[in-house]
C-alpha cells in the first residue's frame, strides 16, 4: 500500500494542519471530505474581492481578505488530503460534486 499521501509540497503554515489528518479516523475524514464552506464567507469573499478590484478596498477590509483567503486555502487543502487519504486507505471516492 505504500506510503500515506504526502504534505511536504504544502506551504509550510499548512503543514501541521495537514499533517494531523493522518491521525484521524475514516469517519471524521469523510466529514472533512463532504464539508462545505458557508455561503456567508463565500459572499464576504466576492465582496471584498470586487472593493479590491474597484479600488475601494480599506485597509481593515484588505487583512480581512487575505485571513478569508488563507481560510480558503486551508479548507481546500485539508478536503483534498482528506480525500486522498480516504483513497489511500482503500476507499473509492467519487467525483467532488457527489462528496
Amino acid at each position: 500500500m505504500g506510503s500515506p499521501p504526502g504534505w511536504d509540497d504544502i506551504p509550510a503554515e499548512y503543514q501541521a494542519d495537514i499533517a494531523a489528518l493522518e491521525r484521524l479516523d475514516d469517519r471524521s475524514l469523510w466529514r472533512i471530505a463532504r464539508s462545505r464552506q458557508s455561503h456567508t464567507d463565500f459572499d464576504q469573499y466576492q465582496d471584498l474581492l470586487d472593493k479590491n478590484r474597484e479600488g475601494t478596498i480599506s485597509d481593515a477590509e484588505r487583512q480581512e481578505l487575505r485571513d478569508l483567503r488563507a481560510e480558503s486555502d486551508l479548507f481546500m487543502l485539508r478536503k483534498a488530503h482528506a480525500a486522498a487519504l480516504l483513497k489511500w486507505r482503500g476507499h473509492k471516492i467519487p467525483p467532488a460534486e457527489k462528496l
